[in-house]
């Protein structure tokens, strides 16, 4: 028992003991406990009034009168008194029960790490992949056919983080294409989850640079899925090689897009979302360049791009604040391959890149087979 539980417990039974009458006035029986006759000795002692004191005579039965009409009721103040410290017990107890709210709340809010239990029933053999800004993706076996997945769940619990990995996650359904992770299923229940296809690789695990016929199929795998995403009105902005998953035969897919917003919104979700060493100029400065558009990922993807011919980001510096000076400021060296595709790509104004997805996929395609016919 706590002892707060405890103490109140005491007090309770020493009111009943000052205010309930002993069935056997003549006083406790024999067999009585030494707790209850010392509560009637306790008793006595308070309902004794000055006549009964030794010593005292008791002149007439007007005096003794008096003098029992004058005197206060012990048995009832001590009674008071009791009642104000059970009172008393009682807030204190509600203030510090009060106290472990918060507590409580988290412990139901917050989700432990770790795969889900409440999906334990679908999966199996889980392991973890990575985390992002709301959410942690894990590899799992199905247990109803034994295929491997990816299982993308929120972070926490708490509704504002549970609405925001479910608006990220809305739109990850219709982008069915060759050159985007597919998406097998969002759901709400038993938890909100997402199950996506699972690659085990990205561009982060090649040895580069590639080959240049190598390097131009996946950029224009990624202008391919790009094109398809920016037509049904959703751009990505956080293009990098770890959100480049590659298939067994090198096709690129592009994967989370948790930075990306629908453009129609305006929502602000990848503004300041970015990975500096592939971020667009407009990303650091939108009060120089604009707000991020389409064309940043167009730019993104010419970062990836020159990344894959050269074997480094087109800008580099261990300082944050002059890597970020020189992408708003310098000119990357040009690349050995595609180079004329790749500066574009790279241009400081967005309005001097390639204008949309589609023209950057036809531009790696006609660079392509003009590389192939000589």
């Amino acid at each position: 028992m706590r002892p707060e539980a405890a103490a109140l417990l005491l007090v309770f039974v020493m009111l009943l003991a000052l205010i309930i009458p002993p069935a056997d006035a003549a006083g406790p029986p024999e067999h009585a406990n030494a707790s209850s006759r010392a509560v009637e000795a306790v008793k006595e002692a308070l309902n004794r009034g000055p006549a009964d004191a030794p010593g005292q005579n008791k002149d007439t039965d007007a005096e003794e009168e008096r003098t029992e009409s004058a005197a206060p009721m012990p048995g009832i103040w001590a009674a008071v008194l009791v009642l104000v410290l059970l009172a008393g017990g009682s807030a204190i107890l509600l203030r510090r029960l009060k106290k472990r709210e918060p507590d409580a709340c988290r412990t139901v809010v917050s989700r432990p790490p770790g795969f889900p239990p409440e999906l334990a029933d679908r999966y199996d053999r889980a392991a973890f992949i990575g985390r992002g800004g709301l959410g942690e993706v894990f590899s799992a076996r199905r247990r109803d056919d034994g295929q491997v997945v990816a299982v993308k769940v929120p972070l926490a619990r708490d509704e504002v983080t549970g609405r925001a990995f479910m608006n990220e996650m809305r739109f990850l359904e219709d982008l069915k294409h060759p050159n985007i992770l597919a998406v097998h299923s969002v759901n709400i229940l038993p938890v909100p989850f997402v199950e996506m296809e699972y690659l085990p690789r990205t561009l982060n695990d090649l040895d580069k640079p590639l080959p240049p016929e190598t390097a131009a199929r996946i950029a224009a795998g990624i202008a391919a899925g790009l094109a398809f995403a920016h037509e049904k009105g959703v751009v990505h902005l956080d293009i990098k090689p770890g959100n480049i998953l590659l298939a067994d035969d090198l096709t690129p897919k592009i994967a989370d897009w948790g930075m990306g917003r629908m453009v129609e919104t305006g929502s602000d979700t990848g503004v300041t979302g970015y990975t500096l060493a592939y971020a667009a100029p407009e990303q650091i400065a939108p009060g120089r360049y604009g707000r991020p558009d389409a064309r940043t990922d167009i730019y993104q993807t010419g970062a990836v791009f020159y990344e894959l011919v050269t074997g480094r980001p087109p800008f580099a510096d261990a300082n944050l604040a002059g890597l970020a000076e020189a992408i708003l400021n310098d000119q990357p060296l040009p690349p050995p391959a595609f180079d004329r595709i790749i500066l574009r790509c790279l241009e400081k104004d967005p309005a001097n890149r390639y204008q949309s997805a589609t023209e950057l996929l036809d531009a790696i395609l006609a660079a392509m087979k003009g590389a192939a016919e000589t």
